[in-house]
């Protein structure tokens, strides 16, 4: 194997939003900040994303990053959005990143969104997702992936700093285009889920929303992009770390536009998969896939655009997801199944219920807002978020622009539409496993999380 040097997992989309401190005369309009750091691990780690794999990664194809942009409004408020290169992570390391942010920088909770790309070829978090393999971590495996994991950790508090640092006046402006390698990979017959492949009827959301900022000058300084497809460009049979296409997105954009940080949050997205292909091409694959957004996005930033100027308002909250769980006896019948995973699972739910005398009842999934007036709402949802969602909220949000991001705060399993529930499938029944919750979303959760967005839009006004 080839060790090729983990210098950090990077791409969790993190904003942070810092009140206080004097503007002078010439900066009382908008200003950003931008910051990157590399955080490809130092020794090879397993990788997440597929239950199968079972040994560290042979080989490293392109680092990885974390990225962040800082904004500070008119009435000094500071916000920072960071991405991080990463298949995702728990609340509680989100909710200690924000613990130091507010303690070194000021910026309470409603001010920094922490976002993943959810790449399936980055290091497997040591919280979150931790019934996914069929093959444990070893103990010695263990210990580096805490190691790892604690240096990304810093360097997303230190990046959001540096963003802050980088504070300049410009102009924010919103460009959204079209990229459509996207699919919708439930396969259905007459109306129940099958597998995964190709389905060319499902829905999708091929729009690419970019926010570009520009100096005084015009010269750009950065942008953040935003599509909604799963970084599962790569099967679990490819064991070298990289960032997909979001990764190579990334990359070509700065190339092509020159000394800027590209940073890049996924959608509702957790539907979708990308055009794939066997082993000995899905790199060349993922490769197309960024290139595409690069072209659209270099496309996009020469069209005549509006200045956001509207006022930012901000807010934060949970949204109280009821479980359908299984029975006790279902548990105690799951215990002898063919899967690792699912007998783990059925040990796991029976231990608490033993302990507690039941299992849970909901998970707070975390949900937040960032609201420029009129002019341009963004909504960051934790978990792995269908298109539905998305396509729902730029219907009911009333809004100029509705820009809808997952894997943002804490990746705690996915969180299906309505529709689908009678479908089933994957992402209805047999995801919550890997992700150790107790069971799929009861009934009426779509509107439950729906209405707590709408109460936190109007919350941010």
């Amino acid at each position: 194997m080839v060790a090729c040097g983990l210098k950090f997992l990077s791409v969790v989309l993190c904003v942070c939003c810092l009140s206080g401190g004097t503007l002078r005369a010439a900066d009382a309009g908008y200003a950003y900040g931008f910051a990157k750091t590399e955080i490809t691990p130092e020794v090879p780690l397993r990788l997440s994303g597929y239950g199968n794999r079972d040994t560290v990664y042979e080989n490293v194809d392109e680092p990885l990053y974390v990225r962040a942009i800082a904004i500070r409004s008119p009435e000094k408020k500071v916000c920072a959005l960071v991405s991080l290169d990463s298949i995702g992570f728990a609340g509680t390391f989100t909710d200690r990143i924000a613990k130091t942010v507010k303690e070194k920088y000021g910026l309470d909770r409603d001010q920094l969104v922490i976002c993943s790309t959810h790449s399936h070829t980055a290091p497997h978090p040591v919280e979150g997702l931790s019934n996914i393999f069929s093959t444990p971590l070893t103990e010695a495996q263990r210990n580096a992936s805490q190691k790892y994991w604690t240096q990304v950790e810093a360097r997303i508090v230190k990046t959001v700093g540096t963003a802050i640092e980088d504070l300049k006046p410009g102009t924010m402006a919103l460009v959204t285009g079209e990229v459509g390698f996207a699919q919708n990979r439930r396969v259905l017959k007459n109306g129940k889920w099958t597998g995964f492949g190709v389905n060319p009827e499902g829905p999708v959301d091929h729009s690419l929303p970019v926010l570009k900022v520009t100096d005084g000058n015009g010269r750009l300084r950065g942008l953040v992009f935003n599509y909604a497809c799963h970084c599962t460009t790569f099967g679990g049979d490819y064991n070298c770390l990289n960032g997909d296409w979001a990764g190579y997105a990334a990359r070509y954009i700065e190339e092509q536009q020159g000394e800027i940080v590209a940073v890049c949050t996924i959608g509702c997205g957790a539907d979708q998969n990308p055009i794939r292909g066997k082993k000995d091409v899905a790199k060349d694959l993922a490769i197309g896939h960024g290139r595409a957004i690069a072209v659209e996005v270099a496309r996009l930033l020469k069209q005549e655009t509006q200045p956001i100027t509207a006022p930012l308002g901000t807010a934060y909250g949970k949204a109280d997801l009821p479980f359908e769980p299984p029975t006790k006896q279902e548990l105690e019948t799951a215990l002898d199944h063919q899967r690792p995973q699912v007998r783990q699972h059925a040990a796991n739910m029976l231990k608490h219920f033993e302990k507690e005398g039941k299992l849970p009842t909901s998970y707070p999934a975390p949900v937040q807002v960032w609201k420029f007036g009129r002019q341009f709402t963004m909504v960051f949802l934790g978990g792995e978020v269908v298109v539905d969602y998305a396509l729902r909220l730029k219907r009911e949000l009333k809004s100029d622009d509705v820009w809808a991001t997952a894997y943002a705060n804490d990746v705690f399993g996915y969180v299906a539409s309505e529709r689908m529930r009678d479908e089933g499938g994957y992402e209805v029944d047999f995801s919550m496993i890997y992700y150790n919750q107790p069971g799929r979303w009861a009934k009426g959760t779509e509107d439950i999380l729906i209405k707590r967005i709408h109460e936190l839009v109007q919350q941010a006004e």
